[in-house]
């Protein structure tokens, strides 16, 4: 039994390690496409919202080649959901979600008014209890990694 054991610490370790390498590669990817860390834009749905809640952040993606023409295609191409759509406007669809005491909400943004246009990502959590605290010990890293490797994947998915 105790040798069982042990090999299953190894494994998880291994397993640990290769999960870090991997988020590591995602954000590596993501930096070589310019994707950027940003402030929340002011005319965000989400930039009040981002002042009073726990944790927000915002990564914006040039887009030289391809872009989006509209949010309908955008939001089509969108891999994470969350619970579901509860705002729509020209330039941002906004998704909101639950986890185990958290509560958060993704904005999608499409802006066409600079050169390059750009994609934009917004993320909003707030920590709802203990349970969520503790989470986000473990998401928060993962959450850094994983957002602009996201934003990355849904701009390269863009129409010619």
């Amino acid at each position: 039994m105790g040798t069982l054991f042990k090999a299953l610490i190894v494994a998880l370790i291994i397993l640990g390690l290769t999960a870090a390498a991997g988020l590591a590669i995602m954000a590596g990817v993501a930096g070589t496409h310019d994707v950027k860390r940003i402030a929340v834009p002011k005319d965000s749905s989400l930039y009040e919202m981002s002042t009073m809640w726990s944790y927000a952040d915002a990564y914006r993606r040039p887009m030289e080649y391809t872009s989006y023409h509209d949010i309908k295609t955008l939001a089509d191409n969108v891999s994470i959901k969350g619970d579901g759509e509860i705002h729509r406007s020209d330039k941002e669809v906004v998704y909101a979600g639950h986890l185990p005491g958290i509560d958060y909400q993704l904005a999608y943004r499409l802006d066409r008014t600079s050169y390059p246009p750009a994609t934009e990502l917004v993320t909003c959590y707030r920590l709802r209890n203990t349970q969520g605290r503790y989470l986000w010990k473990v998401f928060r890293p993962i959450q850094r990694c994983l957002a602009p490797y996201m934003l990355d994947r849904l701009a390269e998915r863009a129409p010619s």
